[in-house]
């Protein structure tokens, strides 16, 4: 055995338990899961009848998938810039030298690494009509008090409150890494020609951050689609006052583990899969404007 075969076959030896539970916990899974996609399974019954397509075709002629479509897109239309920008201007303001910078820092992540689950109690009792902390202030203001929790037009505004409170600390230290690679000779150069801070941050910050904003505009929004757990947190299994709340992965939740319609459930996962593919691929066709610093 020749030594680069031997190498090649060490390497792979290494990587087989990494491959293994890749295999098990990933490949399969995804394979058998669109396989059950085109059959109609209840989970509780060893019988699956095949019906093809057919799952596919219910999906799209069901109102409620309609209304989880938008709901699901008028998230991520507002939420991706939202995050982005304030995640943006945060990273900006922590990258100045200020005191305590680091506890800044550690204050602004906290809300990603807690447990939104843990923290649900404390997001009923702000958004709560009748002695909540938002009302509070509203009528300190001498505004009207809401109904939050129980109004269809305020629904999809609690959700993004708290997905933008949830990832606003992760994009900003990511934002705020690309900013701390940004050679100071470019700014120290501006400096000499008399450029004024806004056009220092229009024409160097952000040209030569697109790398990084064009990596979150790709993460943010694959994770916009994702948006479960804020709705579940808030309003439990009802999605919301007249479904106000559905989106296309709490829809998939609720036929999957709701109705027992596992195939129709596994469908639904595919559909939001190619729906996340497409965004994706056009997201790519922006990759030409992205500035990487020589």
């Amino acid at each position: 055995m020749s030594f680069r075969l031997r190498r090649s076959v060490t390497a792979y030896l290494m990587l087989l338990p990494t491959l293994v539970l890749i295999g098990v916990f990933v490949v399969y899974p995804i394979v058998d899961s669109f396989i059950i996609s085109f059959y109609k399974w209840d989970m509780l019954s060893a019988n699956k009848p095949f019906v093809g397509l057919q799952n596919y075709v219910y999906i799209f002629e069901d109102p409620l998938f309609h209304t989880a479509l938008k709901n699901t897109v008028l998230y991520v239309v507002f939420f991706v810039p939202i995050v982005l920008a304030l995640g943006l201007l945060t990273a900006v303001l922590l990258n100045a030298k200020i005191r305590l910078l680091p506890l800044f820092r550690t204050a602004f992540f906290i809300p990603y690494v807690t447990s939104l689950a843990a923290t649900g109690i404390v997001w009923q009792w702000i958004f709560n009509d009748q002695f909540g902390l938002l009302n509070y202030f509203l009528e300190r203001a001498g505004l009207h008090p809401q109904d939050w929790l129980n109004d269809p037009r305020w629904t999809l505004f609690n959700i993004i409150t708290i997905g933008v409170w949830q990832n606003l600390g992760y994009v900003a230290v990511i934002f705020l890494a690309g900013l701390q690679n940004i050679s100071r000779e470019y700014y120290e150069a501006a400096d000499v020609d008399g450029a004024t801070p806004w056009q220092k941050f229009a024409r160097i910050t952000l040209p030569l951050l697109s790398p990084t904003t064009y990596f979150l505009l790709i993460l943010t929004t694959i994770e916009a689609f994702k948006v479960f757990l804020q709705i579940y947190v808030l309003y439990g299994e009802t999605a919301g006052p007249n479904n106000s709340g559905m989106t296309l992965l709490y829809y998939m939740f609720t036929k999957g583990f709701g109705d027992y319609r596992m195939g129709y459930a596994c469908a639904s996962a595919y559909v939001l899969f190619l729906i996340v593919f497409v965004f994706t691929l056009a997201q790519m066709a922006l990759s030409r404007r992205v500035h990487y610093e020589a």
